[in-house]
């Protein structure tokens, strides 16, 4: 059975920046995951300004961006216009990274443990 990928909340540019090179040594695409709060209070903007200035930073496929709307269907509407593919109902686990001061140590917590879940399943 497929493992479910893991998808990180961030407030800032620089811990979306350390959980991005993170990523790249594990050889993984990062999920960001974005708090309905963030999205309330600095509009839909403020996510695709972000968005672009990691672009800029490490190109446009070294991450995904999940943004959550909770139950504000004017605001689900409003972020589907100004991007065009959108995702429902995701299947995956959010690692609350925004207070974290080592994101190294969890890296090696979330996917050690999976390659050594790994090979007890093989045996």
């Amino acid at each position: 059975m497929k493992k479910k990928p893991n998808a990180f909340t961030v407030n800032t540019l620089s811990q979306a920046e350390v959980i991005i090179l993170e990523a790249k040594k594990y050889k993984i695409k990062p999920i960001l995951h974005f708090k309905n709060y963030l999205l309330k209070g600095f509009g839909s903007d403020f996510i695709l300004t972000f968005q672009k200035i990691l672009k800029s930073k490490f190109g446009n496929s070294s991450f995904k961006i999940f943004v959550d709307c909770g139950f504000d269907s004017s605001l689900s509407i409003r972020m589907a216009t100004k991007k065009n593919t959108v995702l429902l109902n995701p299947s995956f686990n959010i690692v609350d990274c925004r207070h974290l001061k080592n994101v190294n140590l969890k890296f090696k917590k979330l996917y050690f443990r999976k390659k050594n879940e790994n090979r007890r399943q093989s045996n």
